[in-house]
């Protein structure tokens, strides 16, 4: 029993740490995370945009918004009877706050309010009222319904229910909105968590299985990740913490890269006759690689956006647990295993000089033509941009801007420290046209015919009015964007701050895509930091090892490559620089230091670029391919978010992995010989 004492120890850890991540566990989807300053609590977030899109939620008795859009099979002018029956279904909701729609689209006749819907249909007169046209079409083919949750509704959970619902009167319909995307989020969310992942353990395996030719050391490289992944979420969760969009990619990670150092484990096994010799010689590479890899994830602890940050630290401490789980579990498993066969070479040998020195031209003349390509990447996302042209989702949104010229609103909140009085509508409706006349607004929605005192009233028993009246002193205007208002948004936001000061109320302006844009102007901030303080951990932990510079820069050249790489294969397949695939350039640059890390230190004790090649390459071509083949099954995934991400790794791993098996083998016997 003593013999596997640690192994019988972290049994027993990963049964408790089990228990904890299967009734503890959560994950959340919203954009927040991103956010700069933003840590999980809104009343205490530096950010002002959270701050008030929070107030504008609790101040007019709603939570979070969808909007559903039908097609009818004729038009809504000659039959709205289904289009009604849907309204009413929706407004019985409990959970459901308000509904606005053609159906209650209020018309003021004189000091009466009268509705557009009559007699089972929509009158044409609606095409004539302002506020329609963000409603319904004018051909009276689609219909707009904007739904508004309760306030502690978790809208995200609703959405399959209003789905069935909307699909049992309209077949042909189509939801948009966060909780909408939230939904389409989790459940892809879910896949990363507990489907993926297991395809990832069986390419890895039987990759795995072919050059190690041993069960047990395959099994063993993939086994201890997965469970390093389950202690650390154990931990992790009972700190109160619920995993996001990006920290869910944790176990993506610890799967892929922390089985390499199984492998690079048991290969060395085989270079010495003395097993002990082994371990201690494979001891340093494997722990360097695994604190500069470390490096590339810590370095987003210093960023100050919460997603980044837990990312790094889980990722970077299951690592640490699985380099302690090898040296200590797998010494004990493997002290007296003797393999029927040893593991395969695949031929592998130094290219030699003349085809070492042909590939460094062709990267350098890559690399020298970076600059014109770079110009192509845009920086900057939304959550639409998650999803693939051909989802649900993007088919939704498309037909939202096509149709109604659209896409999700922005808030402006208006208050008085008096009742507002039926001669502020004259004000109102200077405001609105002055708002309107901007390019970037498509309209502004607020029944300026009906006086806010009377709209107040009203209210009460109109679920469309209530959407504009918080109370007698404050009220709330819709300002739809144009696809092209949603990415200048700063300008609608300035526009509408000077035409609302005119009118010497008290304002503010709220909605989900100033989130969005606060977190896309801190992308190329993170990404420049990510870079400088990975390439600065990395070269102090390089130079540890092997204490002379010019060692210390041979072995960074090839992150200098896969970094500027990084960027090219995002200009050539038109991959966007945003939250999610600005943190590629810091992981591969930890990631691609392992192969140059092993290569230095088979060098540095052969003195042989034809020995070192034969003795490591193996592993680190097997461990590349391994990683590449891993990151390849989320190309199956249906956001083009993780897909981005994987295309990113895999190309980059490939240009890490020829760059030193090819180049850097050269670069080190010159430096010998000089």
């Amino acid at each position: 029993m003593r013999r596997y004492l640690f192994t019988t120890t972290y049994v027993v850890l990963v049964f408790l740490s089990f228990l904890v991540v299967f009734s503890l566990g959560k994950i959340e989807t919203g954009p927040e995370v991103f956010l700069p300053g933003y840590n999980g609590d809104p009343e205490k977030t530096t950010n002002e945009n959270v701050k008030n899109l929070f107030r504008v939620n609790k101040e007019f008795g709603g939570s979070s918004s969808i909007v559903i859009v039908v097609e009818s099979d004729k038009n809504f002018f000659e039959d709205a009877r289904t289009l009604y029956e849907l309204h009413r279904a929706l407004e019985e909701r409990e959970d459901i706050s308000s509904v606005m729609s053609p159906v209650n689209l209020p018309k003021l006749s004189g000091f009466r309010m009268d509705y557009y819907f009559k007699d089972e249909k929509i009158s044409k007169d609606v095409l004539n009222d302002p506020n329609a046209k963000s409603f319904i079409t004018e051909d009276g083919k689609y219909a707009l319904l904007n739904v508004i949750f309760k306030e502690g509704v978790n809208a995200r959970d609703k959405i399959p229910e209003i789905k069935r619902l909307v699909s049992s009167y309209f077949e042909k319909n189509y939801l948009f909105g966060e909780p909408v995307i939230d939904s389409a989020l989790f459940k892809e969310l879910v896949k990363q968590t507990f489907v993926y992942p297991v395809f990832m353990f069986l390419v890895i395996f039987l990759l795995f299985y072919y050059q190690l030719r041993s069960f047990r050391a395959a099994l063993f490289s993939l086994i201890v990740p997965v469970l390093s992944t389950f202690f650390v979420f154990a931990v992790f969760f009972a700190m109160g913490k619920s995993l996001n969009t990006m920290t869910v990619m944790t176990i993506t990670f610890l799967l892929i890269i922390g089985s390499a150092y199984g492998l690079h484990f048991y290969n060395a096994l085989f270079r010495f006759s003395d097993k002990r010799e082994a371990v201690k010689h494979i001891f340093k590479p494997i722990l360097f690689s695994m604190l500069t890899t470390a490096a590339g994830f810590m370095s987003f602890v210093f960023i100050d956006i919460r997603a980044f940050r837990e990312l790094g630290i889980l990722v970077s401490s299951g690592l640490a647990v699985v380099v302690l789980v090898i040296f200590t579990s797998g010494v004990e498993i493997f002290r007296n295993y003797t393999p029927k066969r040893t593991p395969r070479s695949f031929g592998m040998k130094y290219v030699g000089r003349k085809i070492a020195l042909i590939v460094l031209v062709v990267f350098l003349v890559m690399a020298a033509l970076s600059p014109f390509l770079l110009k192509r990447v845009q920086v900057g996302s939304d959550m639409v941009s998650y999803f693939e042209r051909d989802s649900e989702l993007r088919k939704a949104y498309d037909l939202i801007v096509k149709k109604f010229n659209t896409r999700e609103p922005i808030y402006l909140v208006l208050e008085k420290n008096v009742p507002f009085v039926g001669t502020d509508s004259k004000i109102l409706k200077e405001l609105i046209e002055k708002i309107e006349k901007s390019e970037y607004v498509s309209s502004v929605v607020f029944p300026v015919d009906i006086s806010v005192p009377i709209m107040y009233t009203l209210s009460r028993t109109n679920p469309f009015l209530k959407t504009f009246v918080g109370d007698r002193n404050r009220i709330r205007l819709i300002v739809n964007l144009t696809p092209e208002g949603y990415e200048h948004v700063k300008k609608v936001v300035d526009l509408i701050n000077e035409v609302a000061s005119e009118t010497g109320w008290s304002h503010y302006v709220a909605g989900s895509v100033l989130i969005w844009n606060d977190i896309n102007e801190s992308i190329m901030k993170s990404q420049i930091q990510s870079i400088v303080l990975a390439s600065i951990l990395i070269f102090v932990m390089v130079f540890i090892i092997f204490r002379r510079p010019l060692t210390t820069l041979s072995v960074m050249i090839p992150i200098a490559f896969t970094t500027v790489f990084n960027f090219l294969f995002m200009a050539l397949f038109g991959i966007s620089l945003d939250v999610s695939t600005s943190i590629t350039s810091g992981i591969l640059m930890g990631l691609v230091i392992d192969y140059s890390i092993h290569i230095a230190s088979e060098e540095r004790r052969l003195r042989d670029p034809y020995l070192v090649v034969k003795n490591v390459g193996p592993s680190v071509l097997t461990n590349a391919l391994g990683l590449i083949s891993g990151f390849a099954v989320l190309l199956f995934s249906e956001l083009a978010l993780f897909k981005n991400i994987s295309l990113l790794m895999m190309l980059g791993i490939g240009v890490g992995a020829v760059f030193t098996l090819i180049v850097q083998p050269m670069i080190l016997e010159k430096k010998k010989n000089s």
